[in-house]
């Protein structure tokens, strides 16, 4: 115990405090003084921000659903003031009619399913740029174009892969064989002709003669990686830019599957009797394959795990090409042009001696290369007699009219149409993309790019 406490002393408490009528009235009055300050403030800037962000509180009360009518409501209404505009008329009957008529259109354009009639409104070429290099020292093979039209891609049987700068009109970059050093293997590069190309906006895909498939970076070309599984010549690829598959037919008479994200095998399909020679992509799930020699094409349903055969009328088919996710067309060294459709088994209609007759021989001219113009009536065919002929599809497909020639000297193995439908580029080469059969002297390998106009007045 500490010496200074005293015992028996405890603290005193503090007085109780006296409740008066005085002290409940002082409180009630400071309250209430804060009650008004406190509510005038809150009036103030609830006026101010109503006052500020009216139409964003009533926005932030509608549903999704809401939203999306809203925004329906607005974009009809655009399009009846548009064509109120356009008829100088106010009948409500042609307006509502016109204005359906491009809602329609405007869903089929978002599916990619749009059909236009442009052959008629096509002008006869007169701008023609000519592209080539020296790395391409044996015949062109195949091209592909970039999804931004960016850039096109040519590769030929001595092994080299050019990308083009198509706006600038000149070479971006190059995969070269080094034939300094024939006997040494690269093998982030091809040693054997390369016969096909695919393309989307991550990858670029080469197959070349060996059966090998190499995967590269679409734009910078640095190497990625190999895909091996044919035993002979891959003939064509082409990528589904919806699952990242690629699918490749071959020499050896199969078609495989393959995942481009892992770089991995997926499936084989087995059913030709004879090399495939080409292939395209009619929707996702389902692709075209030319049968070369057996003179057929198969259209492989890979969910239903089954197969369509559609009869040619002889010879090897070597090309093939979707006009829409109904049609195709094809082309081959009997001379002959086809229009197919997916639901009849044999061609809607054919253009026998397209390209005339080999004066050496009295054969007709193999058709090398067919291309279409997606989603229209456009398609054009090439061959070695010196030209380059342009066709309209008419009567719902069911026969073909000639439009125009251009004249282009030497085999024509690849046509391909840019994206926007403005250009085409088209591969020449001194021989067919296959063989040496036939040689066209004095040509010289290069790519053509064609300026496409349309009249549409």
């Amino acid at each position: 115990m500490s010496f200074f406490i005293r015992k028996g002393v405890t603290k005193r408490r503090k007085p109780a405090v006296r409740v008066t009528n005085n002290n409940i009235k002082k409180k009630k009055t400071e309250n209430h003084i804060d009650d008004e300050i406190s509510s005038d403030s809150s009036e103030s800037n609830h006026d101010d921000h109503q006052a500020f962000s009216s139409e964003s509180e009533e926005e932030k009360f509608l549903t999704v659903a809401e939203k999306k009518v809203q925004l329906a409501k607005k974009y009809l209404s655009e399009i009846e003031e548009e064509e109120r505009r356009r008829l100088e008329d106010d009948d409500d009957d042609q307006v509502n009619k016109n204005v359906l008529k491009r809602l329609k259109n405007d869903v089929l354009d978002q599916k990619g399913k749009l059909k236009t009639k442009l052959a008629d409104c096509l002008l006869v070429p007169t701008d023609i740029l000519r592209l080539r290099n020296r790395h391409h020292t044996k015949a062109i093979t195949c091209i592909v174009v970039s999804p931004d039209d960016k850039y096109a891609y040519s590769a030929s049987k001595d092994s080299t892969i050019i990308q083009w700068d198509l706006q600038a009109g000149k070479v971006h970059k190059c995969l070269s064989y080094n034939r300094k050093k024939p006997l040494v293997i690269n093998p982030t590069h091809h040693n054997y002709p390369v016969l096909s190309l695919a393309v989307s906006e991550q990858y670029l895909v080469s197959g070349d003669n060996s059966g090998l498939i190499n995967v590269w970076n679409s734009v910078t070309l640095e190497y990625i990686g190999p895909l091996r599984g044919h035993i002979d010549g891959v003939t064509g690829l082409a990528i589904c830019n919806e699952s990242n598959q690629l699918f490749s037919c071959s020499k050896d008479k199969s078609v495989k599957i393959w995942d481009l994200t892992e770089l991995s095998y997926i499936d084989s399909l087995l059913g030709h009797q004879t090399e495939a020679t080409s292939i395209d992509i009619m929707e996702k799930d389902h692709v075209i394959t030319g049968g070369g020699f057996e003179s057929m094409v198969r259209m492989w349903k890979i969910q239903d795990e089954t197969q369509l055969m559609f009869h040619g009328t002889g010879g090897s088919i070597d090309s093939v090409k979707k006009i829409d996710t109904a049609h195709f067309v094809t082309g081959g060294d009997s001379g002959c042009i086809s229009i197919w459709g997916t639901l009849r088994k044999k061609p809607f209609c054919n253009i026998n001696n397209a390209h005339g007759t080999n004066k050496s021989n009295g054969q007709p001219n193999w058709v090398s290369a067919v291309g279409a113009l997606e989603n229209s009536d456009l398609i054009v065919s090439g061959s070695s007699d010196g030209l380059l002929k342009f066709w309209r599809c008419t009567n719902n497909y069911k026969s073909i009219l000639p439009l125009f020639n251009v004249p282009l000297e030497g085999f024509i193995t690849g046509l391909v149409f840019t994206n926007d439908g403005n250009r085409l580029i088209v591969a020449v080469a001194n021989e067919h993309r296959f063989g040496r059969w036939h040689t066209v002297t004095g040509i010289k390998n290069s790519l053509h790019v064609i300026n496409l106009k349309f009249n549409k007045t």
